[in-house]
């Protein structure tokens, strides 16, 4: 059993190495995902799969059906909200009545550092304008997921202030942000690796850390937009799902990592 574990790790190092090398232009997303390799015997398998990006509602709601058929809960992000007509709304609703959740992803779409806003006056402009018309719909987001990743610690602790968690993009490792692939690491500011065709698909770094996690557990992050062409490819997700599910995976919303913290 302990050489069948080492030849795995062996052969993940080996790969994510390879994996690496061929894409040198792309940032090292798999830094400091082998860190922190030991958990609780009882620690759960949890995957948070996030969608950015309100342009692609429509795309959301037709995949609804098959994450909730699956039990998966997937996190949608959204953006603009003060722009939304009662079809938009709707649509929203759609992802709810699904069992899908609800994220945060700045009323403007503007980073924190591109805004050039201190950290209280950004919360001010990006994130409570949609916060209060979420409460409104009687819909409270557990997550905020920075847009374009543009973020700083400061920025973050004014966010935290009045979300409880945020979601970044691949950033350089940083104190204060759990690896995207980690093993019982809450947050509250995570790191998310994309499954959009356009940096590699559903097939580049999921599925290794998925097989990678199988004996210890875990907590993985990862994000999308729209879906086919240059987005997710949903074929694929739906049977790395079917498949991670089998072997004792959950996907969940981010409320689920409250239950783990």
């Amino acid at each position: 059993m302990v050489q069948r574990g080492l030849l795995a790790t062996i052969l993940f190092v080996v790969v994510l190495v390879l994996a690496t090398s061929s894409h040198e232009s792309g940032p090292p997303r798999f830094v400091g995902s082998l860190s922190d390799a030991s958990c609780d015997d009882d620690a759960q398998r949890l995957v948070l799969l996030s969608f950015d990006d309100h342009a692609h509602l429509d795309d959301w709601v037709e995949i609804a059906p098959a994450l909730e058929e699956r039990g998966v809960v997937a996190t949608f992000m959204l953006d603009r909200i003060g722009t939304y007509s009662e079809s938009d709304w709707s649509k929203v609703q759609v992802l709810v009545a699904h069992g899908q959740q609800v994220g945060l992803h700045g009323e403007h779409h503007v980073g924190a550092v591109a805004s050039g806003l201190s950290p209280e006056a950004w919360v001010e402009e990006e994130v409570l304008p949609g916060l209060l018309l979420l409460r409104e719909r009687e819909i409270e987001p557990h997550v905020l997921a920075m847009p374009r990743g543009d973020s700083t610690p400061e920025h973050e602790e004014a966010v935290l202030d009045v979300i409880p968690r945020i979601r970044l993009t691949w950033v350089a490792p940083r104190e204060n942000v759990a690896p995207w692939s980690s093993t019982c690491d809450v947050g509250p500011v995570h790191a998310a690796v994309s499954l959009d065709e356009s940096q590699g698909g559903v097939g580049k770094w999921l599925p290794l850390a998925l097989e990678f996690r199988e004996n210890t557990g875990g907590i993985l992050h990862a994000y999308g937009h729209s879906t086919g062409g240059e987005g997710v490819d949903v074929d694929a997700l739906l049977a790395l799902v079917d498949g991670s599910s089998a072997a004792g995976w959950r996907w969940v919303g981010y409320d689920a990592l409250d239950a783990e913290a």
